[in-house]
């Protein structure tokens, strides 16, 4: 069951759903946003829309990965026939968007065969590598709701692109996505250096004034007028991943909920909340949340 935590998957595309569609589809027209939930068997996907391909109706189906699943595939053929049994039978195309290189992508097709090496089924989707693009080129596609992304590609930490970035967030009145964009360009300056670290910090502090008006960031953040901005942005951090944890793995709020306050750098708490809605097991979230608990120590 959803939580009230807009995470930042969910508000990037809902921001601006006809990019992702113009991002797989080239000139397909985005019609609806259906619910992520198939009901079937209470799985969530991150994007599902209702499009037009060809003047014919299809359904389109979004997933983002920011590390290796082995059942990746899997889980996009078991989305997909779903999807498609959920809404009349339409065809399904699924894409999942990669977020952070790693070696071990698997390829499409998805083929399963049984012993003999008879092949039963052959599932084709799209896979989008964001560090494969230029960074450049997505500044200039003119899809505003892929700007936030633009980190995570080929040249994306370069000082002048990430300032391009937000600048253009800024010019399009796409205030609220400066959040978000935060989030993922603390995800592309994980392997940087401290220095570029600590740049994108006082870059992004630069834009408290921008952010505080917007209502992602009163949503998110909740300036801590009492006892002052750090202490309440830092409250407000961890929150917001207690909301994310209790959206995606409710199973293992009891372990978060007893430990959260011991993690008080924003950047870890900023790079948390967008690892959590990314992961696909609850092993995984707990791992990955003992993991910083162990890193603090």
């Amino acid at each position: 069951m959803p939580g009230s935590y807009d995470d930042s998957i969910k508000k990037l595309i809902d921001a601006n759903p006809q990019d992702f569609v113009s991002l797989v589809f080239g000139d397909g027209h985005f019609v609806l946003a259906l619910p992520h939930e198939l009901k079937l068997l209470h799985l969530y996907a991150d994007a599902l829309f209702k499009v037009t391909l060809d003047g014919e109706p299809v359904l389109l189906h979004i997933e983002f990965q920011s590390g290796y699943d082995p059942r990746m595939q899997e889980r996009l053929l078991e989305y997909n026939t779903l999807a498609s049994r959920e809404y009349s039978y339409l065809p399904v195309y699924s894409c999942v968007i990669h977020l952070k290189k790693d070696s071990s992508i698997a390829v499409s097709p998805f083929i399963r065969e049984l012993p003999t090496g008879e092949e039963i089924v052959r599932f084709h989707y799209k896979s989008i590598e964001l560090w494969k693009k230029e960074a450049v080129e997505l500044l200039h596609l003119g899809w505003v709701g892929l700007l936030p992304l633009v980190p995570l590609a080929h040249g994306g930490t370069e000082h002048g692109v990430v300032e391009e970035m937000i600048a253009g967030l800024v010019s399009a009145g796409k205030t609220e996505l400066l959040v978000v964009a935060n989030a993922f360009a603390s995800l592309a300056f994980e392997q940087e250096s401290e220095a570029e670290q600590e740049w994108l910090e006082r870059t992004f502090a630069m834009l408290n004034d921008t952010l505080r008006n917007t209502k992602a960031y009163q949503k998110i953040l909740k300036e801590g007028r009492e006892e002052g901005l750090e202490k309440g942005r830092q409250e407000a951090l961890q929150q917001a991943l207690l909301d994310v944890t209790e959206e995606h793995f409710p199973q293992i709020m009891h372990t978060v909920r007893q430990q959260v306050k011991a993690i008080e750098d924003p950047v870890l708490l900023r790079r948390l909340i967008v690892k959590m809605t990314t992961v696909q097991t609850a092993e995984d979230a707990e791992q990955l949340f003992r993991a910083a608990i162990e890193d603090k120590k």
